[in-house]
């Protein structure tokens, strides 16, 4: 089904910037209309106007459009919920966890209060990127009632320091209550889910790295401590036949009293010999301890390796239970809103960012067999990068030898597409030789 578009006035503060720029509407993560400008999607007001200067969120937060003919959800006017709110400071108890995938914060608070905060922290100038309720303890084991995730890319302390500035204002006011956002749909919240279930798998899998690391460190110094007392066994026990073999002379000696001064000598022979033995059973006790200390360690990370794989197979198991929900989540919605009308209406259904050029849907039509394709086209439309750069055509990549089931061109499907702004353009054509191949991809110049 066609997406909701608009013809929308661009504005900077009062200034106009751009005037009559037609849009497909989108949902913003509030639920809220936005609309994609320079890389960015701002909220929609009424009157379809567009403050540039204000808040705006990424493109790929923003994936869900507008159905056409839908009444559009507004945003609101910083007027229609008190124009820069006073906001009162906020006493609970609030941490601010910083990973690879940027700052966190997470406070406990009742669900209006919570909204207070998350206004509060936008209108302080530090974006929130998403915000819900918290399922997952901080580093320290805690946990609490809601994280939010900002945008904010300067260092730990310094958001920490604009958060503490803004929870304990120097006045604080009687605020007014915000307008209340859209309910979370169903598929917003199976999205939230997905996406803590991505960050929690990619911290397991780097502590799963580090302790696979580990344990090949643990195992070479094993080997190594297992070859040395190995040494040290052959060593003690020549060490013992020699000393058996100079008692041996020694008690031949000791019986003739002329060989009083080899006696001497053997016997200090003998003093040194037992010294070394005292030293080599020193160090080969140490050694076993070492060697007992390493193969516990050992195992403890082979058990940590164990647990973590573990962890990161159910992880990534109910990710795929997730997303064939929302797969299955999104054919009912098509399947009940779509009208039927026939290849071009369920290439519309299917591929919602896709448009289909040239005969593209002619071809489809008249496969035989349309498994290997369909299967790329929605690789394609879930936005995976599939098949080769397209020689000699800027921004156009070759998915090739793609099944058909046509007889005498079972293998010479191919897709040519091309990303376009919010769609893809895409061309599917069926190869016959060289020539008519190079041809078709001149007719895609001029698209």
């Amino acid at each position: 089904m066609a997406s909701q578009q608009v013809v929308v006035c661009v504005q900077e503060g009062a200034a106009v910037v751009a005037e009559f720029v037609r849009r497909p509407v989108r949902l913003t993560p509030d639920g809220y209309a936005g609309i994609v400008y320079k890389g960015a999607v701002y909220p929609l007001f009424a009157n379809d106007v567009v403050d540039i200067s204000g808040a705006s969120w990424e493109v790929e937060d923003c994936s869900r459009f507008l159905f056409a003919g839908a009444s559009i959800p507004y945003a609101p006017q910083l007027n229609d919920v008190g124009e820069q709110q006073n906001f009162a400071g906020f006493h609970g108890e609030w941490e601010v966890e910083t990973n690879r995938f940027g700052h966190y914060l997470v406070f406990n608070a009742p669900e209006r209060l919570a909204t207070d905060v998350v206004d509060a922290l936008e209108a302080a100038g530090l974006s929130v990127q998403r915000w819900d309720v918290s399922h997952r303890p901080t580093h320290e084991g805690k946990f609490y009632d809601w994280f939010a995730r900002l945008r904010f890319k300067g260092s730990h302390e310094e958001v920490v320091a604009q958060i503490s500035a803004l929870f304990s204002p120097a006045s604080a006011e009687p605020t007014t209550a915000p307008a209340p956002a859209p309910t979370v749909s169903p598929l917003e919240d199976l999205a939230a889910q997905v996406e803590q279930l991505v960050d929690l798998t990619a911290e397991l899998r780097e502590r799963l790295s580090t302790s696979e690391s580990e344990a090949s460190l643990l195992s070479k110094r094993l080997t190594a401590a297992s070859c040395r007392e190995s040494k040290l066994s052959d060593e003690l026990d020549r060490a013992l036949d020699h000393q058996k073999a100079l008692q041996d002379q020694l008690g031949q000696l000791s019986r003739d009293p002329r060989q009083a001064l080899e006696t001497k000598i053997l016997l200090q022979r003998q003093a040194e010999t037992e010294e070394l033995l005292e030293l080599a059973f020193a160090e080969n006790s140490e050694l076993r301890s070492s060697l007992a200390s390493y193969r516990h360690q050992a195992e403890q990370g082979d058990v940590r390796i164990l647990t973590l794989e573990a962890t990161v197979v159910g992880l990534q198991e109910r990710l795929q239970e997730l997303g064939e929900q929302e797969r299955v989540r999104r054919r009912a919605n098509a399947t009940a809103r779509a009208p039927r009308r026939g290849v071009p209406g369920f290439l519309d259904v299917a591929f919602s960012r896709l448009t289909f050029v040239l005969d593209s849907v002619e071809v489809l039509a008249n496969l035989e067999s349309s498994a290997s394709m369909m299967r790329s086209l929605v690789q394609i439309d879930m936005g995976e990068v599939v098949g080769k750069d397209l020689e000699g055509m800027r921004d156009w990549r070759e998915v090739s030898k793609l099944a058909t089931g046509v007889a005498g061109s079972e293998d010479m499907g191919r897709i040519y597409y091309k990303p376009d702004g919010d769609r893809v353009l895409v061309s599917v054509h069926v190869k016959q030789d060289d020539k008519e191949q190079r041809r078709h991809i001149e007719r895609l110049r001029s698209i």
